[in-house]
């Protein structure tokens, strides 16, 4: 046999850690994968939630018209007391 057309053990070795890196190189790809679909589908759940509750929050302030009135211009009150509380307090 003529060792020049032999695989040396040397060779099984590289061999072998080349398999094993590409697996670990599929492992990871597929992780990756799952990991990017369980993204999209909990983004796609977080957008069905606003949308339902901006629809739900619109029907409300079209009920009560009056009440949701009073209710921003109160919330704008507040947020200007704290807004100018802020700005004030720096000097």
């Amino acid at each position: 046999m003529n060792p020049s057309f032999t695989a040396t053990n040397g060779e099984n070795i590289a061999d072998e850690t080349t398999r094993r890196a590409e697996r670990m190189a599929d492992a990871a790809s597929d992780t990756a994968a799952r990991a990017t679909s369980a993204a999209r589908e909990r983004a796609d759940e977080a957008q069905r939630w606003a949308k339902s509750r901006w629809g739900d929050l619109q029907r409300t302030v079209e009920a009560q018209p009056y009440q949701s009135s009073i209710w921003a211009l109160g919330i704008g009150f507040a947020a200007g007391l704290l807004v100018m509380g802020l700005l004030l307090g720096r000097r």
